[in-house]
């Protein structure tokens, strides 16, 4: 049982931060919870990651930085989102450089990379207060001056990092109406504006990341430096769904990382606390919950594993399937948690940093939450979703050839480099999850445990198509443009086969190599019985699957790993970690994070 090598510069990470639970810890629990009360910024925390070469991770190895894997980007996202995501979400804005490896020419990207690699941060100025998600509607304006340069008026507002950025993403309307090529895309180094020409507006204080910048940008008539300008004039809305099919991709990490202590903190108090004679861990109603939910967590591992091989392979597909990642992780590790916390009794609710050693879980259910809304919110993602259905479940796909579908789902197999000048606005309709059914379903027929749960997927799968196309020529008789909830309905049954395949296809590539739990595959059947599902229903799973997944979810828990399908220890036993200020040792190869 080895562990996949996109993951080693996670496992590195891990280790060198140490244990969370131990006061020496770079990123304790402890601390997170006292930041939290106190709404301090991460500033030390930050510098210390940078102080060993983590913002590497972020700059492609073409303009001399170390990301060349998103299996590995995102590994090292939960890293930082299972200690803590205001640190996470506060480091996460260096993600917003891909709008340079996108629309940048060579000089911008290069300069793009030198800021990063020196330590400073971009934030992403998308949204304004009485617009929201609708970027067409935005009116900050960037004038063009006959000098050649721009000038731009306005406010954008939300936005995370927006006070203590060094680097401005701004989209800007530029052209004579609200059309979808009338807006622009700006990469803006602050230290070049006019400081009487721009003000940064009041911190917002909320309920989970309260430890982040989360404030806004006022211009006016601040003139642009020469050369900001990303891609052509009108460019800047297309510009910017593509980015945001990258970034809704890598969102995933973080709906793991901080769901995965919020259930290591239940799972660990059901095992310490005793209720007559027995612990928690062993009552029939605790045990059901925390079988499903660790299940659960390993269903959206598997959606976000698919998609970070996915991004690397079919580029061209993520105008949709980013969606279909981000809403479905994210519904399955929140709704997973949601289910789990009454294990806590009224302990979900306490702050307290000491009680119990549950004090944390609070905060995760609050910061957790917030994934949904990032990068276009979930509903925001379904209503794309729903648009684009009638052709992602359109009948007469090609199947997906079987050695393209070994290179998806075969986490040995080797990835070709991330090319950003593959993303689309749209992927036409396909889905290489779904195409890779019929290739996935013939091997599984070997497979007799299998064969009644192959049969149903193949069903549901066929009842959709016939569903969804049902519903488009509905749609067509009337008068409406917007999405009815009964659309949004046959994504969420979309979203439930493109999980239970994800699954199938990792366990059919990889269960000779992931070890025994992961190959005697309960964790399959119990996606497979769900029906991909977010929801579950208490009592639905055998008793003797319910077993084998609480023992695996308390092994995990005993012996400080991660709530996984791979084999990933994680740092323990409040030793103390080494110095930040040298390299994560051992890991100096293309997945790495050397300096």
């Amino acid at each position: 049982m080895t562990l996949p090598r996109p993951y080693h510069a996670a496992i590195a990470l891990e280790q060198r931060l140490g244990d969370p639970h131990g006061q020496h810890a770079v990123i304790s629990f402890r601390n997170a919870l006292r930041s939290d009360e106190g709404e301090t910024f991460p500033q030390a925390l930050i510098d210390e990651l940078n102080a060993i070469g983590l913002q590497r991770a972020f700059v492609p190895t073409r303009w001399g930085g170390d990301f060349s894997s998103s299996e590995t980007f995102m590994a090292i996202g939960r890293v930082l989102a299972r200690r803590d995501m205001n640190v996470a979400v506060t480091y996460s804005t260096l993600l917003w450089s891909t709008l340079a490896w996108i629309g940048g020419d060579a000089t911008q990207c290069q300069r793009m990379a030198q800021a990063i690699l020196a330590g400073q941060f971009p934030c992403l100025a998308y949204s304004e207060a009485t617009h929201g998600a609708d970027l067409l509607a935005n009116e900050l304006r960037a004038k063009l001056q006959t000098t050649g340069r721009y000038t731009v008026t306005g406010q954008k507002w939300p936005i995370n990092r927006a006070t203590r950025s060094d680097w401005v993403v701004l989209l800007a309307h530029t052209g004579p109406d609200m059309g979808m090529r009338n807006q622009s895309l700006f990469l803006v180094d602050k230290a070049q504006l006019d400081t009487e020409r721009f003000a940064h507006l009041p911190r917002v204080p909320t309920l989970g990341l309260r430890c982040c910048d989360i404030s806004g940008i006022e211009f006016t008539d601040c003139e642009l430096p020469p050369d900001s300008l990303l891609g052509t004039p009108g460019q800047g809305l297309e510009l910017a769904l593509k980015g945001f099919q990258v970034t809704r991709t890598f969102c995933t990490a973080l709906s793991l990382g901080v769901n995965d202590t919020a259930l290591r903190l239940v799972t660990r108090f059901a095992q310490r606390r005793h209720v007559h004679g027995h612990s928690v861990a062993h009552l029939p109603h605790a045990r059901d919950r925390l079988a499903n939910a660790h299940a659960s967590m390993l269903m959206a591992e598997a959606v976000a594993i698919v998609a970070a091989r996915g991004l690397h392979l079919f580029t061209e597909q993520f105008s949709s399937w980013s969606s279909v990642a981000k809403v479905q992780v994210s519904h399955l590790c929140d709704q997973a948690i949601a289910q789990v916390a009454p294990v806590l009794g009224a302990r979900q609710y306490m702050r307290d940093v000491e009680q119990d050693g549950v004090g944390m879980f609070q905060k995760c259910v609050r910061d957790g939450g917030i994934v949904s809304i990032f990068d276009g919110s979930n509903i925001v993602c379904q209503d794309m979703l729903a648009t684009f259905l009638p052709e992602l479940a359109k009948d007469g796909r090609p199947p997906l050839p079987p050695e393209q579908v070994r290179a998806l789902f075969d986490l040995n197999a080797p990835l070709p480099a991330l090319d950003h000048g593959r993303l689309r606005l749209s992927g036409r309709g396909q889905d290489s999850v779904m195409q890779s059914m019929p290739v996935l379903l013939a091997q599984a027929s070997a497979f007799g445990s299998l064969a009644p749960f192959n049969a149903t997927l193949a069903t549901e799968w066929r009842a959709l198509q016939a569903d969804v196309q049902a519903h488009a020529r509905q749609q067509q008789r009337t008068t409406s443009w917007r999405n009815p909830a009964s659309a949004f309905a046959l994504v969420e049954r979309y979203l439930a086969v493109h999980t239970q395949l994800a699954c199938l296809g990792l366990w059919l590539y990889n269960r000779d190599t992931l070890g025994s739990f992961f190959k005697e595959g309960h964790w399959l059947m119990a996606a497979l019985q769900r029906k991909g599902q977010a929801a579950f229903t208490m009592g639905a799973l055998p008793t003797a699957r319910v077993d084998a997944l609480c023992e695996q979810l308390l092994s995990q828990a005993s012996n400080a790993e991660m709530f996984s399908l791979l084999p990933w220890p994680l740092a323990g036993g409040n030793a103390e970690p080494q110095g930040l200020s040298s390299h994560l040792a051992g890991v100096n190869d293309d997945h790495g994070l050397a300096a």
